[in-house]
């Protein structure tokens, strides 16, 4: 039952993602986020929520000096 609730979700999901990444600007930073929260893995005490968070947060940082140039 629950991988019917699942692949209820697919395209609600898929929109959701095709959204994210229709600003070209932003497009790295979110997919970065998606895949960092996508694994639902959580490691040492961190979830995968913040983990994608902060990946999201340091890839913005790396990316916005090389687009102010």
């Amino acid at each position: 039952m629950v991988a019917v609730a699942g692949l209820a979700l697919l395209p609600t999901i898929g929109s959701a993602l095709g959204a994210a990444v229709r600003d070209e600007a932003q497009r790295e930073v979110a997919i970065v986020t998606f895949l960092g929260t996508a694994s639902g893995v959580t490691l040492a005490g961190i979830g995968a929520a913040f983990r994608g968070l902060c990946a999201a947060a340091l890839t913005l940082a790396v990316l916005a000096p090389r687009r102010r140039a």
